[in-house]
């Protein structure tokens, strides 16, 4: 008996795996049709795609892979559309200027969300905002914000942002109307986001819209210096290196071409040379200098000390 209900409980097993893969297929079919009318592109499986983000639902789904990923632009802005298997559909936007300040938007029945660092903001309508600066972020959440919200369709869970992305959640099984009209809205919210002050690190090294710049860091003895100044400033810095630059050429030049001191002999050495010429010198006779060993200033030589004579 046992035998037989266990054999009934893996048939039904098997059953249900082949349905549910079936409408898996279904589904992916139909996402890359639409992609392919849309002009976007479709890719089955990209495992490492939700590791991008970690609020909102992947902070619970993050270890699940993206299937049946979409990407392109819409309305100017990239966008990408994906599955965590069989859990959830999101959609994520990239903002041309990213902010440090995230905000999370759930319905009220919705479990609030486990990051520490975003604190309830307020209720708008049926949803509740979060946001990890509620004195900043609370400048965003004007009329506009507030129209939004309220006229969000159901099919749109939570929506949430985080650094440079804006992103939403779906319940699975939704279609391509859903889906766009699900894009738009997370585009209407990365536009109303833009209000949000910039991350520190946006701008630098003269790329002000590519996200997650530097700025090239100033030293501390340099003088503030407006943009017009700038290049006269470079210019004026750079004209003595090169007159040093020439001065050390033409100074290098008299140098390679001085003869050697060997070579030519100077002034003090002509009576030497002429000596030499002339022979040795004769021996002279007499208690001269010449006779004193070492002459005068030889090391046994004392000055008289005595009276000095009448």
């Amino acid at each position: 008996m046992w035998f037989g209900l266990a054999a009934i409980a893996l048939v039904g097993a098997v059953v249900l795996l082949y349905f549910d893969r079936a409408q898996r297929q279904r589904t992916g079919h139909a996402r890359q049709v639409w992609a392919k009318a849309q002009g976007y592109t479709y890719v089955s499986v990209e495992p490492a795609l939700p590791s991008t983000w970690r609020r909102g639902a992947l902070a619970k789904l993050g270890y699940l892979s993206a299937v049946d990923v979409v990407s392109g632009i819409r309305k100017g802005e990239k966008f990408v559309l994906f599955d965590l298997e069989d859990s959830a559909t999101l959609i994520a936007v990239r903002r041309q200027i990213g902010s440090d300040i995230d905000v999370d938007m759930r319905l009220k029945t919705a479990s609030p969300p486990k990051d520490a660092d975003l604190e309830l903001l307020g209720a708008i309508g049926d949803r509740v905002v979060f946001a990890t600066n509620p004195e900043i972020a609370r400048h965003a959440v004007d009329q506009r914000m507030v129209a939004f919200i309220e006229s969000l369709p159901d099919i749109v869970q939570m929506l949430w942002s985080e650094g440079n992305w804006t992103l939403g959640m779906l319940s699975i099984g939704t279609g391509s109307r859903d889906w766009e009209t699900s894009i738009d809205a997370v585009l209407r919210l990365s536009g109303l986001l833009h209000v949000l002050p910039p991350e520190s690190d946006t701008y630098g090294e003269g790329d002000f819209g590519r996200p997650g710049g530097r700025a090239k860091p100033r030293r501390d003895d340099e003088p503030d210096d407006p943009a017009g100044n700038r290049d006269a400033a470079g210019e004026s810095a750079d004209r003595p290196r090169a007159e040093e630059r020439q001065a050390g050429e033409a100074g290098a030049e008299p140098a390679q071409r001085r003869p050697s001191l060997a070579v030519v002999p100077g002034k003090r050495d002509e009576p030497r040379r002429q000596e030499r010429q002339a022979g040795p010198e004769p021996e002279q006779d007499g208690d001269g200098e010449g006779d004193r060993p070492g002459g005068p200033f030889h090391p046994g030589f004392r000055p008289y000390q005595g009276p000095v004579p009448q």
